[in-house]
């Protein structure tokens, strides 16, 4: 059974309807409908890798700031409190240069130093940045600036968490 009419699109075989669209202006859109796929799952990827790869290292609490000034990375040093078990007091760690200098310790603070003018050799202008922990105490702070300051560093930006 067909329609009558002239100019009608639909027609009926059996049990089946079908219908013939005059215009073609659908047929553009569903063709594109896989890339869009496509795109959106490369997408929906990129973003979530990207946000499941673990930087290793060491979790410094920096203490909050209402401020952002600072100076472009540099030589970076983190300071880390913790409990020190021969003495059952805390102590502070200095982490320069893939190595481990104990605050307080002279002949590491030395070691410590020794590091530092070594690095200032290759990076003269290169600033420190200094990432304390929150829980490290002001002296230990001002004792790193002043080995920083006596190996020549000219920049010493104690890092914070920009609130």
């Amino acid at each position: 059974m067909t329609g009558e009419r002239e100019g009608q699109t639909w027609s009926v075989k059996g049990l089946r309807t079908r219908y013939a669209p005059k215009s073609r202006l659908g047929h553009g859109m569903v063709s594109i409908a896989p890339w869009l796929d496509f795109v959106l799952l490369l997408l929906m990827f990129g973003l979530i890798n990207s946000s499941l790869v673990l930087q290793p290292g060491v979790v410094v609490s920096l203490p909050d700031a209402p401020f952002s000034q600072g100076t472009g990375m540099g030589l970076v040093a983190v300071v880390l409190a913790v409990d020190d078990a021969d003495i059952g007091q805390p102590a502070a760690i200095v982490f320069f240069d893939d190595e481990r200098f104990m605050v307080g310790n002279a002949d590491q603070m030395q070691g410590f130093a020794q590091a530092l003018s070594e690095r200032m050799e290759d990076h003269p202008d290169a600033p420190l940045v200094l990432q304390a922990d929150k829980d490290i105490p002001q002296g230990t702070i001002v004792e790193i600036i002043d080995i920083a300051s006596g190996v020549g560093v000219q920049k010493v930006n104690v890092a914070v968490r920009p609130r």
